[in-house]
């Protein structure tokens, strides 16, 4: 049986490259990047990697699985892919773009043993290959132990379940990857890697100020660096200012306005802001997260408020946090009392129980937290 040799990015994330000298196998499950962490690698490192290291020798690799529900990284991953195993001019014969379940193991197969055509090596992708059941998966396994060494066969799927016998000998003779999202404590490592790539200085807390007003949506956040860059002058860095001139986004401002509606105890106003925050596609549970970090930073504005800090500097540099942030924060801590602080942040602790543990309908759950945050 061939070897194997891993390679790994400092999130834990281990690859499998078939061929190489004995060594350790790759760890898929530890794949996904640490959400208890705040620093920032690109998973797709070490695909650039493996595909740069067998570029040099000659040969891609004859078999890859991406897994993962971030679309934005597998785009990325995909468009690497083609770039090493396709040569230009013959691309077009020599590339074929199936989905699962339309195809069917039995073409994909056929297509992954056809030979290429003026090229060395072709290129065959299948995506939604979650469609795919465990029959299918089975059927696959003979192809696994013996790839066609002049095609790269490259299965897309949003989940990979290690306990089916195909994704764990996948494992060990290919190279598989999991790509999922930063998490939200990441996302501002994410802007600053891409405006790094782009050659674009950023401020202090501008990084932030971005992943805050955008949120996951990592493709807009590409976007909106993009429009950063034409919008400075050359050589200088993107300050707070460029960023609410250019990026155009109001999750932020709408979060301190429901807080603001929510101190007030008006419930009209509060119910027109979280309808537009959940008609923006918002999850519930990533809303939930925005206002208890929101709710906790009013908890710590208003002790700094008690222990002497008067200023909006004092409050960001204790907080981490823009400077207008601050300023917003000590406003609402001014009109907040401790104790009704400290009531929003369990309603909304107990809400984020009830929309992980029960069976209700989210709108229903933030509609009732809506009440008792206008109540409490």
């Amino acid at each position: 049986m061939r070897g194997v040799v891993s390679l790994a990015n400092q999130e834990g994330l281990l690859v499998s490259l078939p061929g190489a000298p004995v060594g350790r196998l790759g760890v898929y499950g530890m794949a996904a990047p640490s959400s208890s962490s705040s620093s920032y690698q690109d998973p797709l490192a070490a695909l650039l990697a493996v595909l740069a290291a067998m570029q040099q020798g000659g040969a891609p690799p004859p078999l890859i699985l991406l897994a993962g529900s971030c679309h934005f990284y597998l785009d990325r991953a995909v468009a690497a892919v083609k770039a090493a195993v396709l040569q230009p001019a013959t691309a077009d014969f020599n590339y074929d773009l199936l989905y699962a379940k339309e195809a069917g193991v039995a073409r994909v197969m056929a297509c992954a043993k056809t030979l290429p055509m003026m090229a060395s090596h072709r290129l065959v992708l299948v995506r939604d290959c979650e469609d795919w059941s465990a029959s299918d998966l089975a059927a696959l396994l003979p192809y696994l132990q013996s790839p066609g060494p002049e095609t790269c066969l490259c299965l897309i799927t949003e989940k990979a379940d290690m306990r089916q016998k195909f994704f764990t000998t996948f494992q060990k003779v290919g190279l598989l990857l999991k790509l999922e999202p930063p998490s939200e404590r990441q996302l501002a490592g994410f802007v600053e890697a891409e405006a790094k790539h782009k050659k674009l200085g950023l401020q202090a807390g501008v990084a932030s100020r971005i992943a805050d007003e955008i949120g996951a949506d990592l493709g807009q956040i590409v976007d909106a660096l993009e429009r950063l860059s034409c919008y400075v002058a050359e050589g200088a860095k993107v300050s707070l200012a460029d960023v609410e001139e250019i990026v155009t986004t109001t999750k932020q401002h709408s979060v301190f306005a429901l807080i603001d509606a929510v101190g007030g105890r008006n419930v009209s106003a509060a119910w027109t802001l979280l309808a537009g925050l959940l008609g923006a596609q918002e999850p519930a549970l990533k809303l939930l997260a925005l206002l208890a970090r929101h709710t906790r930073q009013l908890w710590q504005t208003t002790d700094l408020l008690d222990h002497g800090s008067r200023s909006a500097s004092d409050v960001a540099g204790a907080l981490g946090v823009p400077p207008f942030v601050a300023t917003k924060l000590i406003e609402q801590a001014r009109r907040l009392s401790t104790t009704r602080i400290a009531l929003l942040h369990e309603a909304i602790y107990q809400t984020d129980r009830t929309l992980k543990l029960s069976k209700l309908d989210d709108l229903r759950v933030m509609e009732s937290l809506l009440l008792r945050l206008c109540a409490s």
